[in-house]
């Protein structure tokens, strides 16, 4: 249980295409890249579907309908020490993965390319799983990291129509 630590809240957004490719993001960090789902921090006052309809909109351009935010598919905890752009830190992030099902279509977010780089952002990519598995072979030139690292197996689940009762929970 993680009852004592700040955690920041978060969504992320599996978004599959009808060929059950997911758009995902690239983050480049001084030391390595990773590789996940577009999403991020939920604003003081903002709820889960308000924040997944912003954080596509700023990273992919995608705007959702009002009353379009998906299914919440999966959760995870992920605890280690981070410090958000207004300098608060966290102790790590609650992840809420929310499904949305979409055709496929060319992103160009919303934020300038200056703001994407801020926040870090480098890259968006459609891929199947198997792709993804392939994201960490050797060889690459700086070390390369999925998150969560069960993405792929998530990404199979999810395109063989598999949608869970409730939320599955991850590892990191």
């Amino acid at each position: 249980m993680h009852t004592n630590l700040r955690l920041r809240p978060a969504v992320r957004v599996v978004l599959l295409d009808p060929s059950d490719r997911a758009l995902l993001v690239r983050w480049r960090f001084s030391d390595r890249d990773v590789w996940g789902t577009p999403g991020g921090g939920i604003d003081t006052g903002e709820t889960h579907e308000d924040a997944v309809r912003r954080e596509l909109h700023e990273e992919t351009g995608l705007r959702l309908e009002p009353d379009t935010c998906g299914t919440c598919v999966a959760h995870r905890t992920h605890v280690v020490p981070m410090e958000n752009k207004y300098g608060e830190d966290w102790d790590g992030q609650e992840e809420w993965f929310y499904l949305i099902r979409v055709a496929a279509f060319e992103p160009r977010g919303a934020l300038s390319d200056e703001e994407l780089r801020a926040e870090l952002l480098h890259e968006l990519a459609w891929m199947h799983a198997d792709e993804v598995d392939r994201l960490t072979d050797a060889g690459a030139a700086r070390p390369v990291l999925i998150a969560p690292r069960a993405l792929a197996s998530l990404l199979r689940c999810l395109a063989l129509g598999g949608r869970p009762n409730q939320p599955i929970e991850l590892d990191v």
